[in-house]
């Protein structure tokens, strides 16, 4: 009897057939071709050499002449249900905007290594759509990876031979994130306190408890367990391309999903400072959302970025990203002793190493501190 997965069978006439994959048509259904023998052993046999001869270089005309646009667009198929929606749609755009129409436009069976590596500097120097400059290194990052990934599927599906030599790696950059100081952090409570309202008391929550701007969007009074003081959260707020829309719609939409990541979803304690607080507005909450932005439904994390940018500006304090808060409220916990496992599970990380490498800033005042503290050995003297 033929095992499951083998594809081989008896036909009606006594022989028996085994068939393999040769290639993949432009809309990504497999192409088949069958080999005969008189006995199950001998067909299975010739089904091995066929799949050999196939990887050692003999690839159908089909695979030949199939261009890397297809095969990127195959693999992001391929792909999708292992993505997230949003991770999905980021995909898409930059296969679109910077490979698609380049590098796409080329026969996935002539691509080399020197000639992606060309391809990447390109990028790096001069890759801007507006031709004002190169790419960022962490945006080419993500065309590798998409890049590399789609090499390695069209080899595992018998579109081309495996790529000789290799894709260079990048040069690391390390970026210095802004961090507000504690004079900005205090400066920009004050003007909180001064004049609350809900889209200010979300920036609030997240400078004590790191949260991310799509899940402070994301979040509702149901979430927040005044018993036990605890924040959980369960949602994010992000938005998408709106990649199926009709003519004359909007090119993006709102999207309430799930979190980043598993390791997102997380309970936080909440600082007993906040309660007092969160529990006033709860009371004289009509949204279910703990930010809403016309009373009842939630806000949009664009909107609330405008609206941030205008409550520094209003302190006088520089332009910073939403996402500052978070790097200074980790930064802030690692001043203050907190244990970094701790603090790697409160930020949702996956591992404390990422929590180190990418949100852990020590200001200068903290090194000033750390100076300080030779002067202990003076005193040892």
């Amino acid at each position: 009897m033929p095992k499951r997965g083998e594809n081989i069978r008896k036909r009606k006439d006594g022989r028996w057939e085994g068939r393999y994959i040769t290639g993949y048509g432009k809309n990504g259904k497999a192409k088949h071709q069958s080999i005969y023998g008189k006995s199950y052993f001998e067909t299975k046999r010739k089904l091995l050499q066929a799949k050999e001869k196939l990887i050692a270089g003999v690839l159908p005309d089909s695979c030949k002449s199939m261009s890397f646009r297809e095969v990127l667009f195959l693999w992001l198929d391929n792909r999708r249900i292992k993505l997230r929606p949003q991770t999905y749609a980021k995909y898409f755009q930059m296969i679109e905007k910077h490979l698609a129409e380049t590098i796409g436009g080329h026969k996935i069976s002539k691509i080399d290594a020197s000639y992606l590596n060309n391809f990447i500097e390109e990028k790096l120097n001069h890759g801007r759509l507006d031709k004002n400059g190169g790419l960022s290194i962490s945006y080419v990052k993500t065309l590798v990876f998409i890049i590399r990934s789609a090499m390695e599927f069209a080899v595992t599906q018998g579109y081309r031979q495996p790529l000789r030599g290799e894709i260079g790696e990048l040069p690391k950059k390390k970026v210095d994130y802004p961090v507000f100081t504690l004079d900005e952090q205090l400066r920009l409570e004050r003007y909180i306190h001064s004049n609350t309202d809900t889209a200010k008391l979300g920036v609030l929550i997240c400078f004590y408890t790191g949260l991310r701007i799509g899940e402070i969007c994301g979040l509702k009074w149901s979430d927040i367990d005044f018993r036990q003081n605890i924040l959980s959260v369960r949602r994010t707020v992000y938005r998408l391309a709106n990649q199926d829309g009709c003519e004359g719609e909007p090119k993006t939409k709102l999207i309430v999903g799930e979190p980043k990541t598993i390791s997102s979803y997380r309970s936080i304690p909440v600082p007993s400072y906040l309660l007092p607080l969160l529990h006033e507005y709860k009371e004289s909450s009509l949204s279910e959302w703990v930010v809403s932005d016309d009373g009842f439904g939630f806000i949009d994390p664009r909107t609330y970025q405008y609206r941030f940018q205008r409550y520094l500006q209003d302190c006088a304090i520089p332009k910073r990203n939403f996402h500052a808060i978070r790097h200074c409220f980790a930064s802030r916990c690692i001043e203050v002793g907190v244990d970094i496992k701790s603090l790697s599970e409160i930020l949702g990380h996956a591992s404390a190493n990422i929590t180190l490498n990418t949100y852990v800033h020590s200001t200068m005042e903290h090194k000033r501190g750390q100076i300080e503290l030779l002067e202990t050995i003076r005193g040892s003297k």
